[in-house]
């Protein structure tokens, strides 16, 4: 297994978790936060690009069979998705974990999944996967 290509989705993956940690009395206020659903947004946008991370570093391993790294990717980020949720509602100050949030997490990675099996199947991303 070559790490190097799996390095990205796992830093990404420590910095969602030091995100969640952040108390919630030390998230500066911003006017963002006050237009509906934007956090929902963010927790799919960082979903995101951790699915399209983790299916990278997977696919970039060329042992793995064609369905088993998106597979895989949809797992890890459904399950880490929820995870960081329970962390957050049972651990943080100040802050709580939410359905909404959960499935925010989850559609993000679905859309990030979704749409590298579409740019990859029609070749858009053909010279991100030569050696």
């Amino acid at each position: 297994m070559k790490f190097r290509y799996l390095l990205p989705a796992i830093l990404w993956s420590v910095i969602i978790f030091f995100i969640i940690a952040i108390r919630g009395s030390r998230i500066p206020d911003s006017a963002l936060f006050y237009i509906p659903h934007f956090d929902k947004l963010l927790h799919a946008g960082i979903f995101f690009v951790l699915s399209i991370l983790l299916l990278w570093g997977l696919i970039k391993q060329k042992k793995n069979k064609k369905a088993i790294p998106y597979i895989i990717t949809l797992l890890f980020c459904v399950i880490y998705g929820g995870v960081t949720e329970i962390i957050q509602h049972f651990f943080v100050d100040g802050r709580s974990g939410e359905i909404a949030d959960f499935a925010a997490n989850t559609i993000g990675s679905l859309i990030g999944v979704a749409g590298f099996y579409y740019m990859k199947n029609n070749h858009y991303l053909q010279r991100f996967f030569s050696l």
